[in-house]
């Protein structure tokens, strides 16, 4: 028996992993003691590691569609063969309809992330696409930068601890390592630290919070600004950082004077008491954090929403202190995009860049296609015909909206490749299924947390499972 360590990426966290492998077979996965990040816990999904890298239903080889699209029929050929016909049509489809013509999509946030957009740049094309990218972290991401000039995250692991944690639409305890995994949350609130939950529902977080503000769907931008107008009104803010770090106080201060409690207890359901004395607690018993997750980002006009509550850590001046929201270190630098590389005008042509400037124009930080309108493009040719889809561990048949257009849309390729572990309602789709490899089965250095960077891990592959490939493999 053998034993490893490793990086577990079932999610985009990323817990430090034991791996024991016997006779070149994955046999068990156990959380690494070690590791700065999880501290020697793991969920049961990278525990169950081992049962779907051997599940019987992997794709082991790859794979050519030989029926009619749809038909689920398949010959096995080789990774030359697959390849090589591969390019020949993705490069007939430059020379025939230019290379923005050709669209590369992923799921979330894995080791490739960056790659397939690297990839989609040397192609030519500036049609790359995450699903759920637009609604779920880039608003927060974009909003950090613009306001801070970097993504914070909460400080568990320092010698202060958080005295307040603001669940804001987040259930750590069970979803979203986008800020933090649960664990080090469960610590510190057992630990004494005051949770105030902002949820529709009494969450399995809620439950160990001792506030919980029961909000009305779709009025977080209400409540944060009441917040603010409580924090200003009985000058409680953090003078000092105001002063020093912080530009329009004045301007602030006189917007928000409309924004009472009051005013918001009848737009969130929350009673104004309630909301005074959670901006109190916030204010006061520092330091705080915000722990702010994926449901603010489902809400009408959602970068202002969440640059409203993103406005409460400066007042407060829970920015970069001890036990607060902390800048990512960025020890590594973040991938390069290399957007500047792309062709002279292909900026313009990104599908939605002229509609959509935060999500896909020349400022963006992760510029992306903007998702209905590129597999609206591929059905209707508005403002051209998508004719060919690269998919990286992505499934939009079932990820992206209004699945009976999506299948329409996918019908309508001239090429549409697959890079997956399992047979999924999109691969079934895909005119070639290529077999990617698991976590195990890669090495890659792997960056956390997420756009923080604060820590670098080391990913090993340790075994091999039929032909399967990483991904940025596939690419090169």
């Amino acid at each position: 028996m053998q034993i490893f360590k490793s990086v577990c990426r079932v999610c985009h966290g990323g817990c430090g992993a034991l791996l024991f492998v016997k006779d070149g077979k994955l046999t068990k996965v156990r959380p690494d003691p070690d590791s700065p990040f999880n501290q020697g816990q793991m969920c049961v999904k990278g525990l169950a590691t081992p049962e779907m890298m051997y599940h019987p239903s992997r794709l082991l080889t790859p794979l050519k569609r030989i029926g009619k699209r749809g038909a689920n029929q398949w010959e096995v050929i080789s990774w030359d063969k697959a390849l090589s016909e591969i390019a020949q049509k993705l490069d007939r489809v430059r020379q025939e309809s230019g290379p923005e013509s050709i669209a590369l999509g992923q799921g979330t946030g894995r080791h490739h992330f960056m790659h397939v957009i690297r990839f989609a740049n040397a192609l030519g094309t500036p049609n790359w696409y995450e699903p759920g990218l637009a609604n779920c972290l880039l608003p927060r991401i974009t909003v950090s930068h613009l306001t801070y000039g970097g993504f914070v995250v909460a400080d568990y692991y320092g010698k202060i601890a958080p005295k307040t944690i603001l669940f804001w639409g987040h259930n750590p305890l069970v979803s979203g390592p986008d800020g933090e995994l649960s664990f080090p949350v469960k610590r510190a609130l057992k630990a004494g630290s005051f949770g105030i939950a902002i949820d529709p529902r009494r969450s399995e977080t809620a439950k160990l919070c001792k506030m919980w503000l029961p909000i009305r769907p779709g009025t977080d931008a209400a409540l944060a600004l009441a917040m603010a107008h409580v924090i200003i009104r009985e000058g409680i803010y953090d003078k000092e950082f105001v002063a020093k770090w912080t530009v329009g106080f004045n301007r602030l201060k006189k917007h928000i004077t409309q924004y009472s409690p009051g005013w918001a207890e009848a737009v969130t359901w929350i009673p104004a008491e309630e909301i005074v004395a959670a901006a109190r607690k916030y204010a006061l018993n520092k330091p705080s954090v915000i722990e702010w997750g994926v449901a603010i980002e489902h809400t009408p006009n959602s970068l202002q929403t969440v640059r409203a509550i993103a406005l409460l850590r400066g007042l407060t001046g829970n920015i970069d202190i001890p036990g607060g929201d902390i800048l990512g270190m960025n020890i590594v630098k973040p991938y390069p995009v290399m957007r500047e590389q792309l062709p002279k005008g292909m900026i313009e042509k990104r599908i939605g860049s002229s509609q959509f400037k935060l999500l896909a124009g020349f400022r963006a930080l992760i510029p992306s296609a903007h998702v209905p309108g590129l597999f609206k493009s591929m059905r209707t040719g508005d403002p051209y015909r998508i004719r060919a889809l690269l998919i990286f561990g992505g499934n939009p048949m079932v990820t992206v909206a209004n699945s009976r257009e999506v299948y329409q849309s996918l019908q309508k390729l001239d090429l549409l490749v697959a890079t997956d572990f399992f047979m999924t309602p999109t691969t079934v789709l895909a005119d070639y299924v290529l077999p990617a490899a698991f976590w195990p089965e890669i090495n890659q250095t792997i960056e956390l947390p997420f756009v923080a960077e604060n820590a670098v891990f080391a990913q090993q592959k340790v075994v091999q499972t039929g032909q399967c490939r990483q991904d940025e493999e596939i690419m090169i």
